[in-house]
């Protein structure tokens, strides 16, 4: 279920309010946050199972099983350094990571193992066909449907499992807590990753206010918008440019689709980040930030530090820091970069382009670490590091939309030469007054108007007329929202298939 949608909207998150809402009047605190919780534990296995209810089952298991696995850990006899305790995090671990890698990465093994097994006339056949291999080739009708949000569960799992073995949160005994930890429907989709510490603490004591509810509408509308109005727009046309075939695209085509698509995941991923947010606050809940202007960054590594900061952190936290972070030497160093990059990539999909995406940026931060980043820092023209930071990003999400390799290159090669628009053709025939005023919001709430703002923002944000103002912007925004999925706007979702 799609949070910009007519059911999302006007039942499912009323009737779920409506629900939780009625026990707020149970007097004793205790009671009254475990009634709730089952409340929202039954509206986020619902919100599940609208994915069918074998899907729901598997999430039953994986919640069942993790949950025992904390305990499991948690109870491992403390002798021989820990050994007991480490062999019981390993098989937990494995035993998530083959689940993530049957259901997501299946298709891809068996298209890899075709194209191998496959006779070829030479070495280059076989690299055309490498290139030519998409996530959905020939091994489509075997390939094993993925569940909803099997990556978002998975690593959900494993930060719990990490710390419960590390000893930062002791091994949850209540299975409705630790249920809804890993499932509740704001968060479930497309995160952000929580910590069991920050999450699980809030679902065991917490208060709510009108204050936190009514900025939690406010960050849901605004959240739709960027969404609805922005996202959905640009991404009709950035659709028609990617779905042609890249042989006929010409050098303008080429470059507006880049610039559509690197608006489009931007807001399309940052707008349900931000209903995420805004659901969270409407039950008493607090989740992460996931985005801070991103697209202001002025090298590839802040730009990492400021977009899906959940997974970033999780990364660093649990593969990085692990393997030894900067802790020993340069050369060490640059490799947990290079693996950290390598499994961001292998993450994001089954399909080499992502891997590629993952590589391009190891090297880049390879080199800003050794010598790039000293250069960026000295650069008195700030632009210019923008200027570099943006271009590196946007060839990245080329990657990152390209069904193959093949496509990629190809479009590159389209984009750095010149490739004239065809007899009849025009790059003006894209452009309507929607995605116009799509384009011009989209570049002007990247971050260029509020990050400068922000602090200022801060100091006023409190004042009444503030808030008025706000609370009107954030309604118009909604209406217009709303107008536009009840008359069937293009409405497809980037990050809701990893």
């Amino acid at each position: 279920m799609e949070f910009a949608s007519v059911a999302f909207i006007w039942a499912f998150l009323p009737l779920a309010l409506i629900a939780f809402y009625a026990l707020a009047p149970l007097k004793d605190p205790t009671q009254r946050i475990k009634l709730q919780n089952i409340c929202l534990l039954g509206f986020s296995y619902l919100f599940y199972m609208w994915a069918g209810v074998k899907a729901l089952l598997l999430l039953l298991l994986l919640t069942t099983g993790n949950y025992g696995a904390g305990i499991w850990i948690d109870s491992a006899p403390e002798n021989e350094g820990n050994k007991q305790r480490k062999r019981r995090l390993i098989v937990s671990l494995l035993l998530n990571v083959l689940l993530l890698a049957f259901f997501k990465y299946t298709g891809m093994i068996l298209s890899l193992a075709e194209i191998f097994l496959a006779p070829h006339d030479s070495f280059r056949s076989l690299v055309v066909s490498l290139l030519k291999c998409e996530s959905a080739g020939a091994a489509q009708l075997r390939r094993i449907a993925m569940p909803l949000a099997i990556s978002f569960l998975v690593f959900q799992s494993i930060s719990y499992l990490c710390d419960v073995y590390s000893r930062k949160t002791r091994a949850e005994k209540n299975w409705f807590i630790f249920a809804l930890y890993l499932s509740f429907f704001a968060q479930m989709t497309q995160g952000p990753i929580m910590r069991f510490q920050d999450l699980g603490t809030q679902l065991k004591s917490r208060s709510s206010s009108w204050e936190q509810f009514a900025s939690g509408v406010r960050r849901f509308c605004f959240g739709l918008g960027k969404k609805v109005i922005i996202a959905n727009t640009v991404a009709s046309a950035a659709d028609r440019i990617w779905g042609m075939n890249v042989l006929d695209l010409c050098t303008a085509e080429a470059w507006l689709g880049t610039l559509l698509y690197t608006l489009q995941i931007y807001y399309d991923f940052s707008g349900y980040s931000d209903m995420a947010v805004g659901i969270g606050r409407m039950f008493g809940i607090e989740l992460s930030e996931n985005f801070d202007y991103p697209y202001t960054s002025l090298s590839v590594q802040e730009f990492w530090r400021r977009w899906h900061i959940s997974l970033s952190s999780w990364f660093r936290d649990y593969i990085y820091i692990p393997l030894g972070g900067n802790r020993g030497g340069l050369t060490r160093t640059l490799l947990n970069l290079f693996v950290v990059f390598l499994v961001t990539g292998i993450w994001h999909g089954a399909n080499l382009t992502f891997i590629c995406w993952g590589l391009l940026f190891a090297f880049l931060s390879i080199f800003e670490r050794l010598f790039l980043g000293k250069l960026l820092k000295r650069n008195p023209i700030k632009p210019i590091n923008w200027a570099y930071a943006i271009f590196a990003v946007s060839m990245g999400w080329v990657l990152f939309r390209a069904p193959s390799l093949y496509h990629a290159l190809k479009y590159y090669g389209i984009m750095f030469r010149y490739v004239p628009a065809g007899p009849g053709a025009s790059i003006v025939s894209y452009f309507d007054p929607e995605l116009l005023a799509a384009l011009v919001f989209g570049v002007l709430f990247a971050g260029l108007v509020q990050r400068p703002l922000k602090k200022r923002y801060e100091i006023i944000r409190d004042y009444a007329p503030i808030q008025v103002l706000e609370m009107l912007a954030s309604l118009a925004v909604f209406v217009w929202s709303l107008i536009m999925i009840v008359a069937g706007s293009y409405n497809p979702s980037i990050y809701g298939a990893f």
